[in-house]
């Protein structure tokens, strides 16, 4: 007798790391919007637009956005619970709940695809059945005070405390995003994962790398 009965399973998982000194900042699984990435799967095989894009093209995972509201702090830090949901409730990033707590800056991806079997290097491989995905941004000072418009903090010590909370990040997510002469139209994109962590101040001397994997399996 054929099983018929198709058990796909997604994890992503997050490392935040300084490029110059390789001291990893954070690292951690994430939590995957079960119904949205359903969804945009299932338009992607097909090559149509989701509902909140209609007359657009089939939806891909290709920004990712940061925010500066995933944990809170009193007497002792405490991380926001990712905003997912098993099912899709037909709204946008505009709209939905399913955003980031406080957005503060959002950014096209590199990715790249990892078959079954594929070397990953150093002795793994990718196991069968199974396919990666590596979104990949490297972020520095530079491109937030672009976008943001706000003065680069000098340090991790600055009292410039707009400066400081424009470029502290303790929440992100990947967005299945369209765009438009390139800016992320949120009454058009959808977010797929959210993760929330201690806050990462991207001040004056440090540039971070950005690696977050999705890795697919069917069973």
């Amino acid at each position: 007798m054929f099983n018929d009965k198709i058990e796909p399973t997604i994890v992503g998982s997050l490392v935040i790391r300084d490029k110059n000194t390789g001291e990893i900042l954070v690292k951690k699984k994430n939590a995957i919007h079960q119904g949205n990435m359903a969804y945009i799967i299932a338009c992607a095989l097909v090559g149509k637009p989701t509902s909140v894009n209609v007359g657009g093209g089939s939806p891909s995972v290709n920004w990712m956005a940061f925010g500066n509201g995933g944990s809170t702090s009193t007497t002792a830090l405490a991380y926001r619970s990712p905003r997912v949901s098993t099912v899709y409730d037909e709204q946008s990033m505009a709209t939905s709940s399913s955003n980031l707590y406080s957005k503060t800056y959002e950014t096209e991806v590199s990715s790249v695809v990892y078959f079954p079997g594929q070397s990953l290097g150093g002795g793994e491989y990718v196991p069968n059945s199974t396919s990666k995905i590596v979104y990949t941004v490297e972020l520095d000072h530079n491109s937030i005070a672009a976008y943001t418009g706000v003065a680069i903090p000098e340090s991790d010590s600055s009292t410039n405390e707009a400066s400081v909370t424009a470029f502290t990040f303790d929440e992100l997510g990947l967005v299945s995003g369209v765009s438009e002469a390139g800016i992320m139209q949120e009454d058009k994109s959808l977010l797929v994962t959210h993760v929330t962590f201690h806050p990462v101040l991207l001040s004056a001397n440090r540039t971070i790398v950005i690696d977050y994997t999705i890795t697919i399996q069917v069973s």
